[in-house]
Parts: C-alpha cells; structure tokens; sequence
C-alpha cells in the first residue's frame, strides 16, 4: 500500500512539475508579434533594401495553349529574407530554433508575375513561413500560374519552345526590395 502510494505521489509529481515545450512556443509567438507591424519593410533604417532570394521549382506543365500562347505551370515558389523583429535568442525559449508563422501575420514581399495572363492571384494555398531563430524567414508557397508565352509551331511537330516567367516585387523598387534569383529546380 505504501508502495502505491509513493508511486501516485511521484507520478502527480512529475505531472505538476512537467514543463509543456509549446507553452515557449505560445509565449513566443505573442512576444514576437505583439507590437509587429506587417505593413511595415523589415529594415532598421528606411533607406535599407530587403534582399529576398526567390526561386521555383517546376512541378507541372498543366496546359499549353497554343492559339492564345498560354502557358499553365504549377510551380512551387520560395523566397528568403530576413526579418530583423523575428529574432530570438533559442537559450531563453526552451532551445526553440523556429516557428511556422501564418504570412498573413508577418510582412511578405509582393513578388508577383509580370508576364502574367489572366490578371488572377496564383498562389494557391497560403501556407506557413518558417521563421528560425536568426531571423531568416523562409517561404514556400504552392501556385498555379497563366503566363504568356510566345510559341512559334513553324516546325510542328519538332519545334522546341522557351517561355520565360518573369517575377519581380510590384510596389517596391529595386532600391526597396532587392530581388535575387535562387537556383532553380525541376520536379516531377
């Protein structure tokens, strides 16, 4: 009897004493984004560009129209910056090295489809950004887009095709929003 008795004592013990991991994570979240301000560009100083790494990976030719030289892909995009106010020190946070954070929380840049063909948003899920403990921001959301493209049949059907995509921020100049390329890959 005394046995089970030290056993239960031990065992709410260890209950009482137990530390959740996600109660860092909670508190965290609410530190980091408390007072921060989406709208804002994540810079100290006003004239500072952010430098966003962009790339995609090419899942699926979807459709090639050839009468309105349309080209449909579905493309997983990534970009990369980073965000000065989404830095933590892991050592305070219960060794937490990163967080997936809504976008619709955080700012994110608006790079979007110059060449685009049918004036529609194209990404398709707006899935989380990974956020690290330094501050990098990594997103990679899934889309579908319509691009033009000009597609020449005069050798159908051994013709060959190149149609590029042509990304880049939409309200923010160069000199604001400096836009690299990330190597790209094909999937399928």
């Amino acid at each position: 009897m005394n046995f089970r008795f030290l056993l239960r004592i031990l065992v709410y013990a260890g209950l009482f004493f137990y530390v959740n991991p996600n109660r860092y994570a909670d508190q965290m979240y609410e530190d980091l984004l408390y007072y921060y301000n989406k709208n804002v560009r994540p810079v100290k100083n006003a004239s500072e560009s952010v430098k966003v790494k962009f790339g995609s990976s090419l899942i699926r030719i979807i459709d090639v129209d050839e009468v309105n030289q349309v080209l449909t892909t579905n493309l997983w995009l990534e970009m990369q910056w980073f965000d000065y106010r989404l830095m933590w020190d892991p050592g305070r946070w219960g060794k937490i090295r990163k967080l997936h954070v809504p976008v619709d929380q955080i700012w994110i840049p608006d790079i979007l489809l110059y060449n685009n063909a049918d004036g529609e948003p194209h990404i398709t899920i707006m899935s989380d950004a990974i956020v690290y403990y330094n501050g990098l921001v990594v997103w990679k959301p899934p889309s579908i887009y319509k691009s033009f493209c000009s597609i020449d049949i005069e050798y159908f059907p051994y013709d060959t095709q190149t149609c590029r995509m042509k990304f880049g921020g939409w309200t923010y100049n160069g000199f604001l929003l400096d836009v690299r390329q990330l190597p790209v890959r094909y999937r399928g």
